[in-house]
């Protein structure tokens, strides 16, 4: 049997010492085999800190993806660097974003990617949204809303790419896979407050590009594929295809906590 505890919008960065060490204590008390992060840990300029921390003090093996927040305050590209050289220096932290599948049990295997809002779903041309994404990430600040859109589109481009690249293999070979996302990649999967997303709020917190990509993909194998998201601080269940289900877990800002353990 193989324990694994899942978190996501823990935001580490607005917990003091004894809130982190707490979090800490509850994921070490369960034991964990591994422990699956959905991102959000903290912001470009204290990240690499906080999961420094994570990583030293739940004394379990990481698998992680970033969230939207980890980039904050920096850029995309130079947070991800970061986490590559994070994987380099501890290794028990597995950044998912870029390897491919890992072997979680014979029959169980784990991909991921931060993925990314790519304004698909909904209607970004009329949404009156402005994300704090647009002004503290450095790919996403300083454009106009349209320039700004293929900025975004690219990025869940790249998400999907990844994906494509690692989930066929993972189907291929395990009869249950677990993909590991920040962004809901479908509507249905983007919860709020026990309601689904409206057109307004739609574009900034699903990634279609992703979405597409998991329904064709699965629909090519027998074996069942779970979904784990967040961003929405929300949590909802849906069921897309009969091998396909997708789970957006809630989360509380200074209240970061086990999300799921599962058995395996």
């Amino acid at each position: 049997m193989t324990r694994i505890g899942w978190a996501t919008d823990i935001h580490l960065s607005v917990c003091d010492e004894s809130t982190r060490q707490g979090f800490y204590n509850e994921v070490r008390s369960a034991k964990l085999d591994q422990l699956w992060l959905g991102g959000d840990i903290g912001e470009a300029d204290n990240i690499e800190t906080l999961l420094s921390e994570l990583i030293i003090s739940v004394e379990t093996r990481v698998y992680f993806v970033l969230g939207n927040h980890d980039f904050y305050f920096g850029s995309i590209s130079g947070v991800r660097a970061m986490a590559d050289q994070l994987c380099k220096q501890y290794e028990e932290a597995v950044y998912l974003s870029h390897c491919r599948v890992r072997e979680v049990t014979p029959k169980i295997g784990v991909v991921g990617h931060d993925g990314w809002a790519d304004g698909r779903i909904g209607d970004y041309e009329t949404s009156m949204v402005m994300m704090h994404d647009y002004r503290h990430i450095e790919e996403l600040s300083g454009y106009g809303k349209l320039e700004r859109w293929e900025h975004m589109k690219a990025q869940g481009d790249q998400a999907a790419r990844h994906l494509e690249n690692t989930l066929p293999e993972a189907m291929e070979k395990y009869e249950e896979v677990y993909l590991l996302t920040h962004v809901p990649p479908l509507r249905e999967a983007c919860w709020y407050e026990g309601n689904i997303a409206n057109d307004e709020w739609a574009p900034h917190f699903t990634c279609k590009a992703v979405g597409d990509t998991i329904l064709e993909i699965a629909a090519k194998y027998p074996s069942n594929l779970s979904v784990f998201c967040g961003h929405t601080h929300s949590s909802g269940v849906c069921h897309p295809a009969p091998n396909i289900t997708i789970y957006t877990y809630g989360a509380e800002y200074e209240k970061p906590r086990l999300s799921k353990i599962l058995e395996l």
